[in-house]
């Protein structure tokens, strides 16, 4: 059986291991979850000009669930305001600090989001409040776990400062924050590094082409391009973010063997910039419909367009399709004739500039 000590002691460990290398936090917050008795776990931070709520880290699973509350539920939350209002960094709180068991149950954020998931109560902390703003650790406990008690506040008081010194490690530039939900919203991978390529902040598509291997790569918390033409080529542009030839601009990035992507570089203040990342892997059933209603195309037709932009060139996508290189020739002819291209690099533009940037929405349910 693991004792407290030892409980006490891995949290912890994840903990210091999420401020070396922020894509632990999940894990981190994994780990406090089941040290407080509670269901899920976030760290959000509050900016003290926009008054935006964001979301910094979470457990996995329940990410949805967060922001759906962010969205929609969060000016509803007794709690929050009185948190942000009235509480000391360092110590830890539960909802009973500042509402009754009836003033929670009638909150709008306790009956629209909490009570249909089974959440019956929020334990946190106050990590620091600086002139930018307020970071807050935040867990949820569902009903089987009830209300937080004394011992659960004890065991995140003892916490709290390995939080906070592994929080600062990491600790967004002011004007970077309010770009955080709009970056976690967008198809496309959006990374912002500062000029030693060191990441500050990915969105869930970065994390997806990661996950991919073929393009981007993190060793410890510096970002490195697979293609060493176009790794050689940010790390210079990056050196000058600050400096008065600052610019945005593009490179060309290789995907494995056959494919490429576009990454956009936008300098942002205090050494900061955000890569924007244009791959060549589009949503077939949605750019072929828009692609199919704009310019007239056939399902064929929509197919080879697709086809070309995804694999590039005749031969690759008569292989991808099944047909062979002269009907494909004669489908991008007629192709060219309906949209105006003239060259293959042209539909490659035209149907990335028809796909949505931002995330359709999600459906999940969270675990039982």
């Amino acid at each position: 059986m693991t004792s407290t000590k030892e409980a006490d002691a891995r949290v912890i460990a994840a903990i210091k291991a999420a401020g070396a290398e922020a894509q632990r936090w999940p894990d981190a917050l994994d780990e406090i979850a089941r040290f407080l008795d509670a269901r899920f776990a976030a760290l959000l931070f509050e900016d003290r000009c926009s008054a935006l709520l964001e979301l910094k880290h979470s457990t996995r699973a329940e990410k949805a669930w967060i922001v759906e509350y962010l969205r929609n539920h969060r000016k509803l939350d007794q709690v929050k305001a009185r948190v942000l209002a009235e509480i000391g960094a360092g110590r830890a709180f539960s909802s009973e600090d500042f509402v009754s068991r009836d003033e929670l149950h009638q909150s709008g954020a306790y009956q629209r989001w909490m009570a249909p998931f089974g959440l019956c109560d929020i334990i946190g902390g106050v990590i620091h409040r600086s002139e930018t703003g307020v970071c807050l650790f935040v867990a949820f406990r569902d009903d089987s776990a009830g209300l937080a008690d004394i011992e659960a506040k004890r065991r995140l008081d003892a916490l709290l400062p390995h939080l906070a010194k592994a929080i600062a490690r990491h600790k967004p530039a002011p004007d970077t924050s309010a770009l955080v939900e709009l970056f976690d919203e967008l198809m496309s991978p959006v990374l912002v590094v500062d000029s030693r390529m060191r990441v500050v902040h990915r969105n869930r598509s970065a994390d997806e082409m990661l996950g991919e291997g073929d393009a981007l790569a993190i060793c410890g918390e510096t970002l490195t391009l697979r293609d060493p033409r176009a790794k050689e080529a940010l790390e210079r542009a990056l050196a000058r973010i600050g400096g008065a030839d600052a610019e945005a601009f593009a490179i060309m990035v290789k995907r494995g063997e056959s494919r490429c992507c576009v990454m956009h570089v936008l300098p942002l203040s205090k050494g900061l910039s955000a890569l924007f990342m244009r791959r060549l892997a589009l949503n077939s059933s949605e750019s072929g419909e828009v692609a199919a209603g704009v310019f007239g195309l056939t399902a064929r037709e929509s197919s080879v367009l697709l086809a070309i932009a995804e694999v590039g060139g005749v031969p690759a996508t008569a292989r991808a399709l099944g047909l062979s290189e002269g009907t494909v020739k004669g489908y991008l002819k007629s192709i060219f004739q309906k949209t105006g291209a003239s060259r293959q690099a042209d539909l490659v533009r035209l149907v990335l500039a028809l796909e949505s940037p931002f995330r359709a929405p999600e459906r999940h349910s969270l675990p039982a």
